[in-house]
């Protein structure tokens, strides 16, 4: 690992989700400063770059020039390996959006591209949702005896920022690679795995309810893991309205978990029929923990939460969605 002192970032793709990162490093990162905006679009680096202190480019390349030692690349599917290659031939410490890349081929290229003694980080924030690792915490300590189901449910109407505007590349299928079980679904599948463990196959139905959307904006699932455990998951974009339900249950032999729509835990023990609340989160807090982790993984040289090849779970768990729409039987995930 190079010492260095600070992490000097571009980032790459100054879109929606870009915001987002944007605000968890100013909160979480302090030994993180943006020196470089980069985007195709002029008017868009330059206003990333006004908020940020960075400098906007239109590439990589000029990054580098502005003193960059850390990207973090947030750009169309499509993009990632061509821009996680340029990053890892720069020498470079890499924040990679998820999904990795579209294809199995492509992620096997990208992970033996990445330097040994760089930070090589998959951008699932989900592995760092307060109310997911209080689950986890939770269930660890037997606060429902033994797993014996689990449902994730993904339901809301698609954001303006993701789905509209001049660029809307997610309803486009070349450039997403997928619809919603492999863009926004793998921050629902990313928990699942966490606690019930690995996904082995699945059986899924897909449908298109959202109008223009290239991919699937429906998928329903189930899915077996190695530990037995069978587990729903839902992910749905509508255009209208949806009620407020509970974003994850976990049903165990001895009591339930939910995880509310705002974030909130609460616990059933059969103590109290309404259950108890033993927590409350906040998805977007997932973003700070996620640069938290990668910050202190390039400067002190800590192991991520979950190393990159860990997350072709959520990948290869889509495509095996995917497969099983078309052939309508049950999918080996790790085929």
């Amino acid at each position: 690992m190079v010492d260095i002192a600070e992490v000097r970032l571009a980032i790459v793709g100054c879109g929606a989700i870009a915001d987002w990162h944007v605000t968890a490093i100013a909160a979480a990162a302090p030994r993180t400063q943006i020196v470089a905006c980069v985007d195709p679009d002029a008017a868009r680096a330059a206003t990333f770059a006004a908020r940020t202190g960075g400098v906007a480019c239109a590439s990589l390349a000029d990054a580098v020039a502005q003193g960059a030692n850390t990207a973090a690349i947030m750009v169309p599917h499509h993009l990632h390996e061509q821009l996680a290659l340029e990053a890892f031939a720069a020498g470079l410490h890499v924040l990679l959006e998820k999904p990795m890349a579209t294809t199995p081929d492509a992620c096997e290229r990208i992970l033996a591209a990445a330097p040994t003694d760089r930070v090589f980080m998959l951008a699932e924030n989900a592995q760092y949702w307060p109310e997911v690792l209080l689950v986890r915490q939770l269930i660890a300590d037997g606060a429902i005896g033994e797993i014996v189901t689990a449902r994730a449910w993904h339901c809301f109407p698609p954001m303006g920022d993701f789905y509209e505007g001049a660029d809307p590349w997610r309803m486009s299928l070349i450039a997403a690679g997928g619809g919603i079980a492999l863009d926004a679904g793998s921050h629902w599948l990313r928990p699942l795995r966490m606690w019930c463990g690995e996904i082995i196959e699945v059986v899924a139905a897909t449908g298109h309810p959202f109008p223009g959307m290239q991919g699937e904006s429906m998928c329903r699932a189930l899915c077996r893991f190695e530990s037995g455990v069978v587990a729903s998951f839902d992910a749905l974009l509508v255009p209208g309205a949806v009620s407020n339900l509970p974003l994850f249950q976990i049903t165990g032999t001895t009591g339930e978990i939910v995880i509310e729509g705002i974030g909130r835990v609460r616990h059933f023990d059969g103590a109290d029929h309404r259950g108890t609340v033993v927590g409350q989160g906040n998805y977007l807090q997932s973003y700070e923990g996620e640069w938290a982790d990668f910050e202190a993984a390039i400067l002190d040289g800590r192991p991520l939460a979950a190393d990159a090849r860990f997350a072709l779970g959520e990948l290869y768990g889509a495509l095996a969605m995917y497969r099983s729409a078309e052939t309508r039987r049950w999918e080996r995930v790790w085929a």
